[in-house]
């Protein structure tokens, strides 16, 4: 299948870059000291008819469950290190 896209190119270079780049994006971004907003152009894309995207979609979820269920843990065991430093403390009413 054909898909047309409006490509918004841009020019890059930064003070310490000889040559620059050129970078497509599917928005204009406002120009900058170091980017500049080339123009747009229409292009067209081919896509698989068969494509479907919720393969990628549920391996992008299993990742953001994996990072979730880490950064859980670590805050449980940060807790837990904090009770564990609180209970060896002398109290004394």
């Amino acid at each position: 299948m054909k898909v047309k896209i409006t490509a918004h190119i841009h020019s890059l270079k930064y003070s310490w870059d000889n040559e620059g780049a050129y970078q497509v994006f599917s928005w204009k971004f406002d120009d900058t000291d170091n980017r500049t907003y080339v123009g747009e152009q229409e292009i067209e894309v081919d896509v698989p008819d068969s494509y479907d995207p919720r393969a990628q979609q549920i391996a992008a979820l299993e990742k953001q469950k994996k990072k979730v269920m880490a950064d859980y843990q670590e805050m449980v065991t940060d807790i837990n290190d904090h009770i564990s430093k609180l209970q060896a403390l002398e109290y004394t009413p």
